[in-house]
């Protein structure tokens, strides 16, 4: 079983993959969830899939996202900030972390992941392009 995190969940992205996640219980589960400023669409999320941790980038958010998982009867444990969320990419509660955050906000997490070894599924260019030497040296890079 494949423990995911996605990190950008209530964008386009991170649908598709929930959806693909949704369509193959028995091989993988959403254990990270992970949005920008969208409480009211992380706890969606989060009461669809039931992941043991979510996470709000923007630390505002933590007392909604942590009283609404509360009011729906959820285990699922609320986080906020991006120190949670590389702390999250990189720790054991995944395996595998889709990388969906728009932008040079999701490079720090990515890294995190990386770093940690977790099997990295890459839906952004920032995070390749500005990642600076791990980037030049990662499998995917063109020999010159």
């Amino acid at each position: 079983m494949k423990h995911v995190a996605v990190l950008g969940a209530t964008g386009s992205i991170g649908a598709s993959a929930l959806d693909v996640i949704a369509r193959h219980p028995q091989r993988m589960r959403a254990s990270v969830l992970a949005a920008g400023q969208n409480v009211d669409a992380l706890l969606a999320l989060c009461r669809a899939h039931r992941p043991q941790h979510a996470v709000i980038a923007d630390a505002g958010g933590f007392v909604a996202l942590r009283d609404g998982l509360r009011a729906a009867g959820l285990q699922t444990e609320a986080h906020a900030g991006d120190a949670a969320l590389d702390a999250l990419a990189a720790s054991d509660a995944c395996d595998t972390v889709v990388a969906a955050i728009v932008g040079a906000a999701g490079l720090s997490s990515t890294l995190a992941a990386a770093h940690a070894g977790k099997r990295l599924l890459l839906a952004n260019k920032e995070s390749r392009i500005r990642s600076g030497r791990w980037g030049r040296r990662s499998r995917w890079t063109r020999p010159r």
